[in-house]
């Protein structure tokens, strides 16, 4: 009777091993078919009239495509100078205490519970 061969009953250095011979093979196909690829096709000239030739086989090179060039990034204007710190004014123009955004938040949590029971209410 034969015996099967099943991948939880490898041991680690065999299961390596034929990983590692699966790898060289893949590399040597790649290899050859990069190799046997064929270099360069003549270019068409302008003037020169289209012969009929028979098509030449597509190589690898034919599939691979050119890294596209990111697009502009548009140009930013500032709306003012940028300073390393703010002043005393400018933090007291925009600061919101927490306690108060926080209280604010609530209000208006509120407010719309309040709005919600009241449409319920016949």
């Amino acid at each position: 009777m034969r015996k099967r061969l099943r991948l939880d009953q490898l041991k680690p250095g065999q299961l390596a091993l034929g990983l590692g011979g699966l790898f060289l093979l893949s590399v040597a196909v790649t290899l050859i078919v990069l190799l046997a690829a064929p270099r360069g096709r003549p270019r068409l000239e302008a003037g020169k009239p289209l012969e009929a030739e028979a098509p030449e086989p597509l190589g690898v090179q034919d599939f691979l495509l050119e890294n596209p060039e990111p697009p502009a990034l548009p140009r930013v204007f500032l709306y003012r100078e940028p300073t390393p710190r703010w002043s005393e004014e400018q933090v007291r123009r925009y600061w919101v205490p927490v306690d108060k955004a926080v209280m604010d938040i609530l209000k208006r949590e509120n407010d719309s519970r309040m709005e919600q029971l009241f449409r319920e209410v016949p």
